[in-house]
C-alpha cells in the first residue's frame, strides 16, 4: 500500500539528524506507534473512541442522504 503524508520541517530536521532518509525514519515512528499500541490496550481503546467520535452517527448519514 502506498499513502501520502505531508511531513513538519521539525521531522525533516530530525531525520538528518539522526542520519536517515525521511520515509525511514517516518516508517521507525510508525511503527513505535504501533508496537505502543499494542503493549497498552488503553491506548487503542482510547483511539477508538476518538474516531467514533469522528464518524457521523448513523441516523445523520441517512438524513443527509435524504
Amino acid at each position: 500500500m502506498q499513502i501520502t503524508v505531508t511531513v513538519s520541517d521539525e521531522l525533516v530536521r530530525e531525520a538528518g539528524a539522526r542520519g536517515l532518509p525521511v520515509v525511514d525514519f517516518i516508517e521507525t515512528l510508525i511503527d513505535k506507534g504501533f508496537s505502543l499500541v499494542k503493549e497498552r490496550p488503553v491506548l487503542n481503546d482510547a483511539m477508538a473512541r476518538i474516531r467514533a467520535l469522528r464518524s457521523p452517527a448513523i441516523g445523520e448519514t441517512m438524513e443527509r442522504k435524504r
